[in-house]
């Protein structure tokens, strides 16, 4: 019911419709205000830009209710207005009113959509640790597809590292290759490692080998050498020697496996180390051999003791002690001392081929000789000193003496649990007893 400025209750369109609901012919009833404010309404609801309403027209008992209806519509469009941006993922739009609580929900969303999109962007810049904690099916599926677009960038960064090494391993092999023949003067040669094929050489087989009959020989060296199932098991370097009666020819060969226009292929780089070769053979032998005898030099075996000792070998050791060195050498002179020692270490060499000979200084040397027992190196060594004993030995003045040596066995089994210096030291015992007991011997031998 509206009421007029008479203060008459005036009933409006509406109420005169709601109450002729029913009837067959409802009375039409009609007021101009309750009509002016009924026709805003609707334009309010479907014909926004032309809805107008001027509170200040109407009668001062309907200005507040109309001026209610104004702040409504202006309530009503700012919703819309958002409603309207949200639709089009405007996210830009003025919001409406801190006092608009029609649209306080659409605020909310917009809110949410914003945050959203920022979480968007982050996962879009690399942030897989976004997630959504609201909107129900929608988080699932959004908190899923962050983890399967990690899961994916994982698996492609995996892929991309795994290209990258490759092109890298093959740019190394490569570039290894091209300062290879570049730059040094060494033989080059490149052959497929499953058949032998050869690829490449950088310099044709006669000026690196003295005899080019020995070619097929250097390629069946380095095919044998690298023609097995795994990369890995192929030595990176090798030392060998090629050559006939005349001549021989020693080699250093350094691998370097890489892939050769398809080919599962093989670098070797070979240098020519004759010269170098002899040269430590010489070095060797000023290092492990005696310079009176030739033999080796107590340095030499004490390692190859030592050396034995560790490989629990089955072997004898023999100290010899020449007798009667002090007396030659302070009355017949030294050098007649120096040719009894050669003379003695001759003598030694007959004990066995496979045996080591070693001048362990002065007057004294050590024998090791593999798989033989005692009782054969005390009868070896018995009748060479027998031998020796019963030749008569000359000065270039003519004065002659006799020669003789004492020595001591000990047989190293390969259960020994003795240390080396013990071996040592029952040696040299058994050589003084042995010494001790032929003392009178040696007296009776004129010198």
């Amino acid at each position: 019911m509206e009421t007029g400025s008479a203060g008459s209750t005036v009933p409006s369109s509406l109420e005169v419709a709601a109450a002729g609901q029913g009837t067959e012919e409802p009375e039409k009833i009609s007021h101009p205000i309750a009509d002016q404010l009924f026709g805003y309404l609707r334009d309010v609801l479907y014909y926004p830009n032309r809805a107008q309403l001027d509170p200040a027209s109407l009668p001062e008992d309907f200005r507040e209710f109309g001026e209610g209806l104004v702040f409504f519509m202006e309530m009503l469009n700012e919703t819309r207005a958002l409603a309207t941006a949200l639709a089009r993922g405007d996210l830009s739009c003025p919001l409406p009113k801190p006092d608009n609580e029609l649209a306080s929900n659409l605020k909310s969303l917009h809110a949410t959509l914003k945050h959203l999109t920022w979480q968007t962007r982050q996962v879009a810049n690399g942030d897989y640790k976004q997630r959504i904690r609201f909107m129900g099916d929608f988080a699932d599926a959004f908190n899923q597809m962050v983890i399967q677009l990690k899961e994916r960038q994982d698996a492609l960064l995996g892929e991309i590292e795994t290209i990258q090494k490759q092109r890298r391993d093959l740019e190394r092999s490569n570039n290894l290759f091209e300062i290879i023949t570049d730059r040094l003067s060494e033989w080059i040669v490149v052959f497929d490692r499953n058949t032998g094929e050869r690829l490449f050489t950088n310099h044709p087989v006669g000026n690196f080998l003295t005899n080019t009959s020995l070619e097929s020989r250097l390629y069946d060296v380095l095919l044998g050498h690298t023609q097995q199932k795994e990369e890995s098991d192929v030595e990176k370097s090798m030392v060998f020697s090629l050559g006939d009666d005349e001549v021989i020819q020693w080699f250093s060969a350094t691998f370097y496996p890489l892939h050769w226009y398809g080919y599962d292929a093989m670098a070797a780089v070979l240098s020519d180390i004759t010269a170098s070769k002899a040269e430590i053979d010489k070095l060797e032998g000023v290092a492990y051999r005696d310079a009176l005898t030739g033999k080796y030099n107590r340095h030499y075996g004490m390692n190859l003791f030592n050396e034995w000792i560790g490989q629990r070998r089955h072997f004898v050791v023999c100290f010899i002690d020449i007798d009667k060195l002090k007396y030659v050498n302070d009355v017949l002179g030294h050098a007649e001392g120096d040719r009894y020692i050669l003379q003695v270490a001759k003598l030694l060499e007959a004990f066995s081929e496979n045996a080591c000979l070693c001048r362990l200084g002065g007057d004294e040397f050590m024998i090791l000789a593999a798989d033989i027992d005692q009782k054969a190196a005390e009868d070896c060594l018995e009748a060479l000193r027998d031998g020796l004993v019963a030749e008569e030995l000359t000065t270039q003045d003519g004065t002659s003496y006799r020669g003789s040596f004492s020595y001591g066995i000990v047989e190293v089994a390969t259960d020994n649990a003795l240390p080396s210096s013990e071996i040592l030291s029952q040696a040299d015992e058994r050589m003084y007893v042995y010494k001790k007991a032929h003392r009178m011997e040696r007296r009776d031998t004129p010198a």
